[in-house]
């Protein structure tokens, strides 16, 4: 009887002890696999991450959603999760026109002709980072009006790229991380001053917790910056 209630003891200490719960990190979609890569190189046993478009975590989390670190593909979004903490540049990317099938465009101004009656896929332009640089590439180069009535507008990028592996959309704007990552066939890549600056910015919302602290200071290493590198994200050197 002595051992049963030692046991008993030792287990109901167990149960009364708080469980630790991750921390989590709330990422855009097109992050998901680095910032996984990041978080298994970080050496960080207590991290998890969370994807999906900038626009929906960021609401998610102004509503309470426990998030720890925030890493977004908009600064604005980055600024409205933000408040008065410090946000913090991380890399950026290139935006591409990505096809279905192999192809040669010679010019971006075939895509009308090419696309026909079908359509593009890309992020909603109305919330979804990648979408909205794909809209301001798309004005300056003189093609939203042609194009704007066959989008395909998708939660978050990794959908638009979705679209374009399955052929349910036969062209598709997307970052060229997704592009080389997934292997997507690149026909055309958008100038970088046909649209406002591709930059990705972290802010630390749980900044007393020392895994979620320890993880942000991996991010500004040189074994971070390798793994970024190899992911097809670009330093923020020099913009």
């Amino acid at each position: 009887m002595r051992r049963f209630g030692f046991a008993l003891a030792m287990l109901v200490g167990l149960i009364a002890q708080p469980a630790m719960a991750d921390a989590k990190v709330f990422v855009a979609a097109s992050l998901a696999d680095v910032v996984q890569a990041l978080v298994d190189a970080s050496g960080m046993k207590g991290l998890s991450v969370v994807a999906g478009s900038s626009s929906s975590l960021a609401r998610q989390i102004k509503a309470g959603a426990p998030a720890d670190v925030f890493i977004s593909a908009n600064k604005d979004w980055a600024a409205f999760v933000a408040a008065d903490k410090k946000l913090v540049p991380l890399f950026s990317n290139r935006l591409v026109l990505v096809a279905h099938q192999e192809l040669a465009l010679t010019d971006i101004s075939e895509l009308p002709k090419l696309l026909g009656s079908r359509r593009l896929a890309m992020g909603d332009p109305n919330h979804v980072p990648a979408g909205i640089y794909a809209r301001e590439a798309l004005k300056s180069l003189g093609l939203w009006d042609a194009l704007q009535n066959n989008l395909a507008p998708a939660d978050n990028v990794r959908a638009a790229v979705r679209l374009v592996q399955t052929g349910a959309a036969p062209f598709g704007i997307v970052y060229a991380s997704d592009a080389a990552l997934l292997k997507l066939n690149v026909v055309y890549v958008f100038d970088e001053t046909a649209h406002s600056p591709i930059s990705y910015w972290a802010v630390t919302l749980a900044d007393q917790e020392p895994e979620t602290l320890a993880f942000m200071r991996f991010l500004g290493s040189a074994d971070a910056h390798a793994i970024v590198a190899s992911y097809g994200f670009l330093s923020l050197e020099g913009k």
